[in-house]
């Protein structure tokens, strides 16, 4: 866990000032998911981590749709850095077919 600390979490108090105020509801939900799941999914020394869309709908409780057209918000206010990886297989060196979302928290 990045913060050792299994029983809280931090989330940024930018999350609740003023230039976020038209900020959507699942958009806010999202930014909280992601913030609990870098906490829960990084470790000492690692900036970022990754996560299907399904799998954050399902952590969210959110439809795939959804979870897609709303954390465009949070990309587009550079609250969080989204790109797409692969993962690689070491022994043949060749990509996965299935694409992942790799998530950096900015704020």
């Amino acid at each position: 866990m990045k913060y050792d600390n299994s029983f809280f979490m931090q989330v940024s108090r930018k999350l609740f000032q003023y230039s976020y105020e038209e900020l959507p509801v699942y958009s806010r939900w999202i930014f909280t998911v992601l913030n609990e799941l870098e906490q829960r999914f990084t470790g000492k020394g690692e900036d970022f981590f990754f996560r299907s869309d399904s799998d954050l709908a399902n952590d969210c409780g959110l439809s795939v749709r959804t979870i897609q057209r709303y954390k465009k918000h949070l990309i587009d206010l550079d609250m969080v850095q989204h790109w797409n990886m692969h993962f690689i297989n070491t022994d043949t060196g060749k990509k996965s077919e299935k694409k992942i979302s790799a998530y950096r928290i900015l704020v």
